[in-house]
């Protein structure tokens, strides 16, 4: 009687792979999917409860990005300590970071050149009102310090696909797209928004480092918002 041979351990789709029935590519698929899910329904949801309670947005906005939020970081798709190593890692990350912020301005710019363009059509822009304090630190939450996060993990991270130049193509377009839906519910407004997340998008494309984004995108989100919030704090002190 012939000696049993006997197999190492290993996960079934790995025996799978070996003999053909289950090839890498479908792996990936599957892998991409469950990874984008749960963040692709709470934007589905977002959207419909932004459309149904149009005067409910700041808590809204905020919850999607607290939930969110919450969901990297048990997922541990993100590290603060990884964050921070990165910004002391010297001058190739700053000037990552720099190159970043300077095209996600000049973005901004020509975003508002066609606005004014084309002023008769409408960008829809979700309206975040703060007038009181409880709303205020919800609008900062909402403003400066989550999206950095949530909006690069998702958007950006874990939405870009390298696995050919077509599939990276795609998932950078369907990124991009996701991005404005989250800010705008307007065709025209879509379309500018995702101008703003083309830089964002490259700069992960060129440097795979998460963390350039994010950065670029805190400080850019504490400068144009952080006056906002000062603003606010005045109006609500008067």
């Amino acid at each position: 009687m012939p000696e049993k041979v006997k197999l190492p351990a290993m996960p079934v789709d790995i025996y799978l792979e070996i003999v053909g029935i289950v090839n890498w590519d479908e792996r990936m698929d599957n892998k991409y999917i469950k990874l984008n899910i749960f963040p692709i329904i709470s934007e589905v949801l977002f959207v419909l409860t932004c459309l149904l309670f149009q005067g409910y947005y700041i808590y809204i906005n905020f919850l999607f990005y607290i939930v969110l939020a919450i969901y990297f970081l048990l997922r541990k798709d993100f590290s603060i300590k990884e964050w921070l190593a990165s910004v002391k890692g010297g001058s190739v990350f700053w000037k990552q970071v720099m190159w970043t912020i300077l095209f996600f301005c000049l973005a901004f710019v020509f975003t508002n050149i066609l606005e004014n363009m084309f002023p008769f059509l409408s960008t829809g822009m979700i309206n975040l009102k703060a007038d009181n304090w409880l709303k205020l630190i919800l609008f900062t939450g909402s403003t400066i310090i989550l999206p950095p996060i949530v909006e690069e993990m998702f958007y950006r991270k874990n939405l870009t696909s390298f696995k050919n130049g077509k599939i990276l193509i795609l998932t950078t377009l369907f990124s991009m797209f996701l991005y404005a839906l989250e800010h705008t519910f307007t065709i025209w407004g879509i379309f500018l928004c995702m101008i703003w997340a083309l830089p964002l998008s490259i700069s992960y494309i060129k440097t795979k480092n998460i963390y350039v984004t994010m950065t670029a995108h805190f400080i850019c989100n504490f400068v144009i918002n952080g006056i906002a919030v000062v603003e606010i704090c005045g109006f609500l002190l008067s």
